[in-house]
């Protein structure tokens, strides 16, 4: 007999069996030939895109939030998952059902199986198109895509037309795929913004970034929106408590820090564009923004506002201005801070860990919460070393932990009095595991 179906496990193996990047892109017609396989399904839907180095996860959870508010049927797709696979693919909030992943897996390996070089496609990709088939067939009216690295080359900039294009955030990053300088990463950011379809940049952008996207914006007649920085009124942001006023209008947020109130402002004006197209009150955008989550965005796990003696906080930052936001948060924490950290070995810690010099009085670095992390005790020495360059302070700064999970308990019983665990989503995905 022939099988009809996947189960959930075949459905996961099938979609582990590609790798991270398949083979080098030089543009985007690997992905457009997949697409044409499935009948591409991406031109029955209306996308809001969304680019940027840091803040696009947490933007994306606020337009959706707006969205299912306002009783859009909306998919949400978004990179990398934290907890599960499922949950960066998303309809209304809920995770795609294991047996609708399945099925359509089986579909897409269906429609793969006469092809040779079926393996050059990335799992991005596969996800990616396993996303799009569940949105056109479950009649989604608006879908919100963040991309998963860049925006040129990106597969999801596929789409051709969509309601509105969102920048968020430009900073140092994949600089070995993206470039070395802010302008030629702000160009592949760029590349998502599309003929006569509106653009919303973020205010907290340097100059190089703003030029770019402005002239980019420019020729492709596209309206340019950045948020107006002198209509806002910032009333907190303190941790768990991060409210302000924007044009005249109250809001609060579920997410702290001064950098969410900037990713806020841009799914306002966003939501202000798509009133154009959906039925969008100010109580959608004001419920939608207090009710929008993403896990490891400066997460308060432990807090004195929760009724905790202490702080303990979980973020995903794993570049220079990620981890100069979360610095810029921990201002809100009296010390002393350890901080538990890890990195990937991809990753310039030089960059961007060193930013918690002067926020935190300890550092304990850990590695065994994922593959291809760099050693502790390679980290340590790292990091020992740039704050003796640094802050021009012979004391060790930074120790090897026992283990992951053992740091983790220390920082919930409040050991190390307050605690920031943070360095890369991985290790966020490891302690929500736990």
């Amino acid at each position: 007999m022939n099988k009809t179906n996947f189960s959930f496990d075949e459905a996961m193996n099938f979609i582990m069996s590609f790798s991270r990047f398949g083979k080098k892109v030089e543009d985007l017609s690997r992905i457009q030939r997949l697409l044409d396989l499935i009948d591409n399904p991406q031109n029955d839907l209306d996308f809001i895109h969304i680019a940027g180095t840091n803040g696009k996860g947490s933007t994306a959870e606020m337009l959706s939030g707006i969205l299912c508010d306002a009783g859009i049927k909306t998919g949400i797709f978004t990179s990398p998952y934290i907890v599960e696979f499922r949950d960066r693919i998303r309809l209304m909030g809920k995770m795609i059902p294991k047996s609708e992943l399945a099925e359509i897996c089986f579909y897409i390996k269906s429609k793969l199986e006469n092809l040779d070089d079926e393996k050059d496609f990335s799992g991005f990709e596969i996800t990616m198109a396993i996303a799009l088939v569940y949105f056109k067939k479950s009649g989604c009216e608006a879908v919100v895509f963040e991309t998963g690295l860049g925006g040129l080359l990106d597969c999801t900039n596929v789409i051709k037309k969509p309601l509105v294009s969102v920048i968020t955030s430009i900073s140092h990053d994949h600089t070995a795929i993206l470039g070395k300088t802010i302008r030629e990463i702000a160009v592949q950011k760029a590349g998502i913004i599309k003929s006569g379809c509106p653009v919303v940049l973020s205010i907290n952008n340097p100059d190089d970034a703003v030029k770019v996207v402005s002239n980019t914006a420019k020729e492709k007649g596209s309206r340019l929106i950045i948020p107006d920085l002198s209509m806002l009124e910032i009333k907190s942001t303190r941790l768990g408590d991060t409210s302000f006023v924007y044009k005249d209008v109250p809001y609060s947020l579920s997410m702290s820090g001064e950098h969410q109130i900037i990713n806020a402002m841009s799914a306002i004006e966003t939501a202000f564009l798509l009133k154009n197209k959906f039925k969008i009150t100010e109580q959608n955008i004001q419920t939608g923004l207090s009710n929008a989550f993403v896990i490891g965005r400066t997460e308060v796990l432990a807090s004195p506002l929760k009724g905790d003696s202490h702080y303990v906080i979980l973020d995903g930052s794993h570049n220079d201005g990620g981890i100069e936001a979360l610095s810029k948060a921990l201002s809100e924490v009296p010390q002393p801070i350890t901080a538990i950290v890890g990195s990937l070995k991809i990753k310039d810690v030089r960059d961007s860990l060193t930013k918690l010099f002067g926020r935190v009085k300890k550092i304990i670095c850990v590695d065994d919460f994922t593959t291809d992390t760099i050693p502790k005790q390679e980290l340590c020495d790292i990091l020992n070393e740039e704050y003796s360059r640094c802050v021009d302070d012979k004391k060790t700064i930074a120790f090897c932990a026992e283990d992951t999970k053992s740091e983790y308990k220390r920082a919930l019983s409040g050991e190390y009095q307050n605690a920031v665990i943070c360095g890369t989503l991985y290790l966020v995905s490891y302690i929500k595991n736990l």
